[in-house]
C-alpha cells in the first residue's frame, strides 16, 4: 500500500471529528493572517466580523465538505455587515435619506421652473384670467363725435350710437364695418330693445305735434316705422327665435300689458295693473318669469325713480326698488335671471351700482363708485360684472376665477364695456388727445403645456 496521503473525492463525505477541526483552525490562521495584513487600518466591530466571515468562506470552497457539513459550518457565521450596519446606524441612513429626499425635491422644483410656460407679466392669478387688446377699430363718426355706445345686439354683430347732442337721435352700426355702416335710425325716440335675432330695434318715439309716444320698428340698416299702437316703453319678448314685442300703456288710473309682432298685428291683452305708473323702460327676465319695469313720478321725460316687478306667473307686482331722491339710470338682468343690477346717481352726484336677488329683492352687491359711471355689463355666464368708474374698467367677480382686465395709459379713459357672448370684451378707448377708438378685449390663449418626458 502507498504511504501518500488520500486525497479525499468529492463523492466521500469527511469524518465529522479531526480533519473538521483543522479545517476550522486553518480558517482562523488565515483570518489572523489578514488582520495582520490590515492592522494599520482602523477596524471597528463591524469591519473585523466582516473579514472573519469572509476569510472563513474562502477556506470553505476549498475544502470538500458535504453539504450537511458545510451548512453547519455557515450557519454559525455572523449576519452580514449590511445587516448589523443596518441595525447599529439606523439613525444616520435615516438622516442620509432625508438629506438625499430634500435634495431630489429642490431638483424637481427647479426643473419646473426652467421647463413650465411662463405666465403672462403682472400680478400672479390663481386660476384666473387675463384679458388683452386683440382687435382695435375705428368708431363710427357719432361716437368720434362725443355719442354713447348704448346697446349692442344679443349677437354681437351691431351696434346703437345715441348722438352726444340730441339724446333722441340713434344710429345703427355694424361691427363689422362700423364707419362705412352707420344709419341714422330714429329720432324723438326714448327708448330702444334690440330683438333676440340682433335683426330689429323696438323703440317708443314720440314724433312732433303727436299726442303720445308710438310704437316703432327699426329694421337693421333702415330708418324707424310706427306700428300705429300707443305705448309707454318696449322690449321683446324672450326667446331666441322671439318675433312677438311686450309693450305697455296707460290710461284710467291702470297700466297695461300688450303683445305684438313686429307687423303690429294682432295685438293681445297680457295684464292689467291697477297702478297709475309711468313706466320708462322694461325688461323681461332670460327666462320670461318677471318683467322689471322703470317708473317716473315725473312724466315721461322726468327721471327714473322706482322699479316695480311682475310675476308674469302669478300676476302680482311688487317694489323692487322704492321711490327715493335719487336717479335710476340703468337696470338689467344677469344671465340666469336670478339678479337684477341697477345704477343710481344722488343729488350730489355720487353713483351707487346695486344687484339684488330675484324675487326678494335681497341685496347681493352695492358698489358706490369714486367718479361717473359710464356704462357696465354682465359677463355671459353671469359670474361677472364690469363696469367703467371714472374713465377706468373695474370687474366684481361673484363666482369663479378672477379676471384682470388690461388698464389705459395715462391720461386716456375706458368707457361703455359691453360683454359679448362669445367672451370678448367691447370698449370705447378714448387716449389722451381724445381720439377715440373700438377695441376688442379677449382673454389672453392659455400656453400649450410642455410634453412630458
Amino acid at each position: 500500500m502507498s504511504d501518500a496521503p488520500h486525497e479525499p473525492q468529492p463523492s466521500e463525505e469527511l469524518p465529522t471529528g479531526q480533519p473538521a477541526r483543522s479545517a476550522e483552525r486553518r480558517g482562523w490562521q488565515g483570518a489572523e493572517e489578514r488582520e495582520q495584513v490590515n492592522h494599520r487600518a482602523p477596524v471597528d466591530d463591524v469591519l473585523l466580523e466582516e473579514v472573519i466571515r469572509r476569510a472563513l468562506q474562502e477556506q470553505a470552497a476549498r475544502i470538500h465538505f458535504s453539504p450537511e457539513l458545510r451548512a453547519r459550518i455557515l450557519s454559525g457565521l455572523p449576519p452580514r455587515t449590511s445587516e448589523r450596519r443596518s441595525q447599529l446606524s439606523r439613525r444616520s441612513r435615516l438622516a442620509l435619506a432625508l438629506a438625499a429626499t430634500l435634495t431630489l425635491l429642490l431638483c424637481l422644483v427647479l426643473l419646473l421652473l426652467l421647463f413650465l410656460p411662463q405666465a403672462p407679466s403682472g400680478p400672479p392669478l390663481a386660476n384666473g384670467v387675463r384679458y388683452q387688446v386683440a382687435q382695435v377699430l375705428a368708431v363710427p363718426p357719432a361716437l368720434a363725435q362725443g355719442g354713447r355706445l348704448v346697446a349692442v345686439d344679443p349677437t354681437g354683430r351691431h351696434l346703437v350710437i345715441q348722438d352726444g347732442r340730441d339724446p333722441g337721435v340713434m344710429y345703427t352700426a355694424s361691427l363689422s364695418d362700423p364707419v362705412g355702416s352707420q344709419l341714422l335710425a330714429m329720432r324723438e325716440a326714448h327708448d330702444a330693445a334690440w330683438s333676440p335675432d340682433g335683426t330689429a330695434l323696438v323703440t317708443v318715439v314720440t314724433p312732433p305735434g303727436a299726442a303720445q309716444p308710438l310704437l316703432a320698428l327699426v329694421p337693421y340698416g333702415q330708418y324707424m316705422y310706427p306700428l300705429g299702437e300707443a305705448a309707454l316703453a318696449a322690449t321683446w319678448t324672450p326667446g331666441a327665435g322671439s318675433t312677438t314685442i311686450t309693450y305697455v300703456t296707460g290710461a284710467n288710473g291702470q297700466t297695461q300689458l300688450w303683445q305684438t309682432t313686429r307687423g303690429g298685428h294682432p295685438t293681445q291683452l297680457l295684464a292689467t295693473m291697477n297702478l297709475r305708473l309711468t313706466v320708462q323702460h322694461l325688461a323681461w327676465s332670460p327666462d320670461g318669469r318677471y318683467l322689471a319695469l322703470l317708473v317716473s313720478n315725473e312724466g315721461l321725460n322726468g327721471p327714473g325713480r322706482a322699479i316695480y316687478l311682475m310675476d308674469h306667473v302669478s300676476g302680482q307686482v311688487t317694489v323692487l326698488v322704492p321711490f327715493g331722491d335719487f336717479t335710476i339710470t340703468s337696470f338689467g338682468w344677469s344671465p340666469d335671471g336670478q339678479r337684477l343690477t341697477y345704477a343710481r346717481r344722488d343729488a350730489a352726484g355720487h353713483t351707487l351700482l346695486t344687484t339684488l336677488a330675484i324675487p326678494d329683492g335681497r341685496p347681493l352687491l352695492s358698489l358706490p363708485l369714486q367718479g361717473e359711471l359710464d356704462g357696465w355689463s354682465w359677463s355671459p355666464d353671469g359670474r361677472a360684472l364690469v363696469y367703467s368708474d371714472d374713465g377706468r374698467l373695474h370687474v366684481h367677480i361673484f363666482a369663479g376665477s378672477p379676471i384682470v382686465l388690461p388698464q389705459p395709459e395715462a391720461g386716456a379713459r375706458q368707457l361703455f364695456p359691453f360683454w359679448l357672448r362669445d367672451g370678448r370684451l367691447l370698449i370705447v378707448h378714448v387716449a389722451a388727445s381724445g381720439q377715440r377708438t373700438l377695441q376688442l378685449l379677449a382673454p389672453v390663449p392659455a400656453a400649450p403645456r410642455s410634453p412630458s418626458a
